[in-house]
This record gives C-alpha cells, structure tokens and sequence, in this order.
C-alpha cells in the first residue's frame, strides 16, 4: 500500500478554523486528531487524516446575468483526508497514542481508503465537463484543496483555482461551480444535467441511457474526482 498513517498525530486545543480559503473552510472541535499522511514512494507528506467533529462549508454560488445561481455547501464528518497547502495548525498540540489505540485509527482508515481503491467508482477515465479536460485531478499534489468526507456520508470536494467540484457519492450528484466564469453545473441521477452559464442561461440535459456528458456517464465522472486516491495504490502490493 502507497499511503501511510504516520503514529504523530497533534490535537486541538479548542475548535478552530484550520483550513480558510477565499470560499472554503474547514472547522474541527477541541480534541481532535491530525495524523500526516505520506506516500511511501516518497515519504512525502500529502496529506492528513482527520478524527473529530469536522465541518466542511463552502460557497458554490455564482453571480450571472439574470441573479445568483448554486447554493452553500454544508457538510459533517466524523473522519475525514485532506490536502491543503495552507494549513493554521496553531492551535494544536503534539499528542501521543500508544501502538495499541494507533493500530485502531490506523485500521479504520486503511479500510477507508481501499474502499476507494475497490469501488466501483474507480477507473481511468478524466473529469471531462463542457469540453474542459480537468487531467490535472489525477494527482493529489497538484490541487489547491482536496477533501474526502468518510463517516457519516461519503463526500467529496476538490478546489483548484476559480473551480469547486463537489460530489456526493451516496447520491452521485455532482455540482461544478466555476467562479471566473460564473457558470455552474449541477449533475444529477434523478433530473438530470443543469447548466447555468454567465449569461443566466439555462440547458437541461437528458439521457435514457443514463446521463452522458460529452461521452462519459455519471459514472466516470465521478471516477475522475476519485483518482488522486485511488492512484496512490499499488494493485500487486495488496
């Protein structure tokens, strides 16, 4: 396996913002838990694994020609990985977990991340919306700020530039919301493909295959915002 929990974890020592982009946050309670992630290829850091009371919020709203579009995105956790460049770790503390209770947190979320590996979602397709190759989603260390929400709901939301990708895995919906370009994208099972673009246009999008998105299906959509997880496996070391 190419990720590893490293037995370092800090704490809170009360609730604090740790993550405050322009239009998303992250908030944890007192006594939470940051443990480094790191690729062992590398034994680069690429990321942390949360324990605690996570809050996710960010704003998915944009301004067109004809009024606001989207709405604020609102989300708790339990556990969570996370990446980020900008990371307020002042109010945390060095902590020590003994073997036994480290081995607990290191399990739990070894079973996280081969979900990923194993889901059906995985495979090897790009994030391709409107034409828009987003190639770059295939590696983690190339993103602004990536997010994967475990328990109590799968969610996931990645940020690069003036672009947020949200995506919830029970429901499979997907919202892509480009703030430079005021438009946004709302992907769902049950309706269907929405886009509203700068000029407050709106062009639904159906299929009775299945939604279909300049080629790709939900499906590989998904698998797309998936992949810089899920590429941190090695198939023939499991």
């Amino acid at each position: 396996m190419k990720l590893e929990l490293i037995n370092e974890p800090l704490r809170t020592t009360q609730r604090a913002i740790i993550i405050d982009l322009e239009d998303t946050m992250i908030t944890i309670s007192k006594r939470s838990h940051i443990f480094p992630v790191i690729d062992t290829r590398t034994y680069e850091n690429i990321g942390y694994y949360l324990i605690g009371d996570i809050y996710l919020g960010s704003d998915t709203i944009v301004n067109t020609a004809k009024g606001a579009v989207g709405s604020s995105i609102e989300k708790l956790a339990r556990e969570a990985f996370i990446k980020c460049e900008t990371i307020d770790f002042s109010n945390t503390k060095a902590d020590n977990l003994s073997d036994k209770d480290f081995r607990k947190v290191e399990i739990k979320a070894y079973r996280h991340f081969e979900k990923i590996y194993k889901s059906h979602f995985n495979g090897k397709s790009n994030l391709t919306i409107n034409n828009k190759r987003f190639d770059k989603y295939n590696k983690i260390e190339d993103l602004e700020f990536y997010t994967y929400l475990f328990d109590p709901e799968e969610f996931i939301l990645i940020k690069d530039n003036h672009t947020i990708v949200a995506i919830a895995s029970l429901e499979k919906d997907v919202i892509i919301c480009d703030k430079k370009k005021n438009s946004y994208i709302k992907v769902s099972k049950d309706t269907g493909v929405k886009i509203h673009n700068d000029d407050g246009q709106v062009v639904n999008v159906d299929s009775t295959g299945g939604i279909i998105i300049n080629g790709k299906n939900l499906k590989e959509v998904i698998s797309g915002a998936l992949k810089p997880l899920s590429n941190m496996f090695d198939k023939n070391n499991h």
